[in-house]
């Protein structure tokens, strides 16, 4: 069996360092979970227990809407980051809540900073797992069919730096 059915395009922006830079300055990071910080721009958005308010979408990251809008056909409404302050920093296998998602939408995930792979591991059968890396200025979509039919995750990794991952979605309201 192939892989997840992802679409990724490692250079996806142009300029990350810049995109790197103005999310270190601009942002203020919410500190409410222990493994990373996050923080949520566009339409109220529930994660992991945590509840973002709706917050304008900065003009930064609205560009960013406008492309993953021309590259995947659908314009999100929220982005949710995730800060990983180093390799010691991680995600457990997972898959995203598809239901508030718009019909035909997944998420897109642009990351910047120290590479990071991701992981996969098939739902019907946990020995089938595959490994991406998630370069500076990536671009990796994740349809409703991959949430469906496997789980997720940014495994630890050693000696590794700093990684934000900006996580676009177009939710319901």
């Amino acid at each position: 069996m192939s892989g997840p059915p992802i679409h990724l395009d490692p250079a996806f922006i142009a300029s990350p360092d810049a995109l790197l830079e103005w999310l270190r300055s601009a942002v203020t990071w919410d500190e409410r979970m222990r493994a990373r910080k996050t923080a949520s721009f566009g339409v109220p958005y529930d994660y992991s227990q945590i509840a973002y308010e709706a917050v304008p979408i900065p003009p930064e990251l609205e560009v960013l809407c406008g492309r993953i809008e021309a590259t995947l056909g659908f314009r999100p409404n929220n982005c949710l980051l995730n800060h990983y302050a180093d390799g010691a920093s991680s995600m457990g296998f997972h898959s995203d809540d598809i239901a508030a998602l718009a019909p035909g939408t997944g998420v897109a995930i642009v990351s910047v900073g120290a590479t990071r792979s991701i992981a996969y591991r098939s739902k019907a059968d946990s020995s089938l797992r595959f490994h991406y890396p998630l370069s500076h200025g990536s671009l990796l979509y994740m349809s409703d069919a991959v949430q469906r039919e496997w789980l997720h995750a940014i495994p630890k990794a050693e000696g590794v730096g700093e990684r934000i991952s900006l996580t676009f979605r177009a939710i319901l309201k």
